[in-house]
């Protein structure tokens, strides 16, 4: 599934999931946040990966053998991803070795907003035509 795809099924899930939520968006945003977002969820390889991640744990709380089982990723891309996760303090693990399962964090929930607004601003900048001056 090409990349511009995979983007507009996770902004919409997302979207749900912010309307759902009852999330309150906030008039500004926390440059620190709109800058993590950028960076783990736009600006590093994997950050499709890192978005699905969010996205299904916020659907259901799951150890990694599981998330990489429903996400049809290989079971090492889904505990590196989650490390960069949890050590950004978007994720939270419970439990010890293998078992372990993953929640997504408040400071997650609560800019759930804020990383749809750096999700579409890609979405966006992906999506516009390039002109070139001949």
């Amino acid at each position: 599934m090409p990349f511009f795809e995979r983007l507009d099924s996770s902004k919409s899930q997302l979207q749900k999931l912010v309307k759902d939520g009852n999330v309150q968006e906030n008039e500004k945003t926390d440059p620190y946040i709109n800058k993590l977002f950028s960076e783990i969820f736009t600006g590093m390889q994997g950050r499709y990966s890192r978005l699905k991640i969010i996205l299904a744990l916020a659907d259901e709380p799951s150890n990694a053998f599981q998330l990489s089982k429903k996400l049809g990723y290989d079971y090492k891309s889904v505990q590196h991803n989650l490390k960069i996760l949890e050590k950004n303090h978007l994720v939270e693990k419970v439990g010890k070795g293998y078992g372990n399962m993953f929640f997504i964090s408040e400071l997650m929930t609560s800019n759930l907003p804020t990383l749809l607004k750096v999700i579409e601003k890609v979405d966006k900048k992906l999506n516009t035509k390039k002109k070139y001056i001949s």
